[in-house]
């Protein structure tokens, strides 16, 4: 979903020295032009100027609610847009960008109404078309979706993320010839776009195409030499250079990457990996008052942070995504938030913590041994960490898979945990969320520093 700042204001020639004074149009277009080259200062205050004078200028209201919703501020956005609407109510543009900032704000249902609204208005409103088709899927209408996925390509089939979003949506119905089908030909559209390329590989190493995935990742790390995540996936794919860990550059490109759809895309999955984490500290802790200084470890974009709360005096969110950490900062409940890779983060905090948890974030690391050490060293004696690994059943200690994530066995798990001097209280199993149809399982650890 992307805003646009193309509808509403045509392009009238530049205004020259000594030419008479700045008409609103005129006025609008140095605002906008400003922001479609990321001056946001410039922009805003041009955007508030016209306001100020003409406080019912639909396209000011329209592109200013742009800007903030670009900025982080979604419910000035939405205000204002709103307020566009009432002026301009026939504009299938501004509906649109309405339905982008209230899916971000996690109300999907007033998204889908503004999205319809954008087709009624123009029926080959792609792009809305193409959102609601996202939206439904949030709202697990997949049926629909799919449909509505269908009509999008069907009336523009050179519309790229329409083919992905199709993609994408099949693959998780477990329909990968399908898929593949889909984003090669999104991948024939935009031959280098870095996502399409990511679901291809996935729909290949998913049917065990391993050389059609890597070809293409080849040709990735090739015309992209500094490409982290072509370089770890083609290591994932094809077993050569493992890294023992993801690095922090992949990961934060990765979370940046999906950020603003992050929460939507993980309840299509059905993702429990905060709610078990929670549930295990529940059971270890009163309900409240337990006044605990509590490091959420990976926070990502805060889901536990609700959840930890009520056990917290004191409670830290870290994590390596920028955008993500924006997003945790909307949810709120976290006393600070910092970007941090966690080991460092673990370093620099001695002794700082009764309590740490980490969902879903151990997953990019191979070796556990030096984060659960380093974990043990940020935490209080008696302190306890709770987190969550994918299981790992094929034999081996632990293994990157085509995913690019890391599984652990469980007497793996249980060995790293005593040679970090932490004592196992629980290692639960359970399934962490759905991919493909099928269960991703995982182990929910309890792990506590010896009292002295």
């Amino acid at each position: 979903m992307q805003d646009t700042t193309q509808s509403g204001a045509p392009a009238p020639a530049e205004p020259q020295p000594g030419d008479h004074e700045l008409t609103p149009q005129e006025a609008l277009e140095i605002a906008v032009r400003a922001h479609r080259s990321g001056d946001v200062a410039v922009a805003e205050a041009v955007y508030d100027r016209i306001l100020a004078v003409l406080p019912d200028y639909a396209d000011a209201l329209h592109f200013s609610g742009i800007l903030r919703h670009q900025t982080n501020r979604p419910r000035d956005a939405v205000r204002l847009i709103r307020r566009a609407i009432e002026i301009e109510p026939d504009d299938a543009g501004m509906h649109n960008n309405l339905g982008n900032v209230l899916f971000e704000l996690d109300r999907p249902d007033l998204a889908l109404q503004a999205y319809e609204m954008a087709i009624v208005l123009e029926p080959g409103h792609i792009d809305a078309r193409n959102n609601l088709g996202v939206v439904l899927r949030a709202l697990r209408r997949v049926d629909e979706a799919e449909a509505v996925y269908r009509e999008a390509v069907d009336l523009e089939p050179r519309h790229r993320e329409a083919w992905d979003n199709l993609g994408r949506l099949l693959s998780g119905r477990g329909r990968i010839k399908e898929a593949i089908a889909c984003h090669v030909k999104a991948l024939e559209l935009e031959p280098a776009n870095a996502g399409t390329r990511r679901f291809l590989v996935a729909a290949y190493a998913a049917t065990d195409e391993k050389e059609r995935a890597l070809a293409i990742l080849r040709k990735w790390l090739a015309d992209e030499p500094n490409s982290a995540s072509a370089r770890h996936l083609i290591a994932a794919i094809s077993g050569e250079n493992v890294p023992e860990r993801a690095s922090d550059r992949y990961v934060e490109d990765l979370f940046n990457g999906f950020a603003a759809s992050f929460d939507h895309k993980l309840a299509r999955l059905d993702y429990r990996a905060p709610e078990l984490v929670a549930a295990a500290v529940a059971a270890l802790y009163p309900a409240t008052g337990a006044g605990l200084a509590i490091l959420d470890a990976g926070c990502g974009t805060g889901l536990c942070g609700p959840m930890l709360r009520p056990f917290a005096g004191h409670l830290v969110g870290v994590d390596l995504s920028g955008k993500m950490l924006e997003k945790a900062a909307q949810r709120g409940g976290y006393d600070a938030l910092d970007r941090a890779e966690l080991t460092q983060y673990f370093a620099a905090h001695p002794g700082a913590y009764d309590l740490i948890v980490s969902a879903d974030t151990l997953c990019y690391f191979g070796p556990l041994e030096t984060v659960l050490a380093l974990a043990r060293e940020a935490l209080r004696p008696g302190g306890r960490f709770v987190f969550s690994v994918e299981a790992e059943t094929g034999g081996e200690p632990y293994r990157l898979h085509s995913h690019g994530r890391y599984s652990h066995a469980r007497g793996y798990v249980e060995q790293a945990a005593a040679a970090a001097g932490l004592r196992l209280e629980a290692l639960e199993p359970a399934a962490l969320r759905m991919e493909r149809g099928e269960p991703v399982h995982g182990l929910i650890v309890t792990a506590r520093v010896p009292a002295p």
